[in-house]
């Protein structure tokens, strides 16, 4: 093994991610930190918010604050679960649902500008490699919170 730090390249990949997220989202209320939840609770209609965060892997405050601030600006509804009360069902508005092309092209887009230059095989490796890298790291943060 190398020198190279993949944490390195990650975080600077991230860091500019989130520069080109922001630059798309912005005029739609939407922050980069927020459009996983819209995509998954479109895939999920009516789930919990317990689990939209073990579903995103994103712990329990940040998916309040995420919720808080889409369903202030019309994209997720919040509906008392019928067995129990303490619960809610995560819906999208038609905002939400009506967002879900636009930003299905503003990943598409940003995938294409990820993996310019890539052969499907490159891509298919980097894609398999990220899931390495995600599972061992995904891994080593469950021993921490074991401990």
């Amino acid at each position: 093994m190398g020198n190279e730090s993949f944490g390195r390249y990650i975080s600077v990949i991230y860091r500019h991610l989130q520069i080109l997220l922001n630059n798309r989202l912005n005029s739609y209320g939407v922050g980069s930190g927020q459009y996983i939840f819209i995509s998954a609770i479109y895939k999920n209609q009516g789930i919990s918010q317990k689990d939209l965060t073990k579903l995103i892997k994103i712990d329990r405050a940040t998916t309040a604050k995420a919720l808080l601030k889409l369903e202030q600006n019309g994209y997720v509804d919040r509906i008392k679960d019928k067995d129990d009360k303490r619960y809610h069902k995560l819906y999208l508005t038609k905002k939400g649902i009506d967002f879900i092309p636009i930003l299905d092209e503003i990943q598409n887009d940003l995938t294409n500008i990820l993996s310019e230059g890539m052969d499907p095989d490159e891509y298919s490796k980097t894609i398999k490699s990220l899931e390495l890298i995600f599972n061992n790291v995904q891994n080593s943060v469950s021993l921490l919170k074991n401990e």
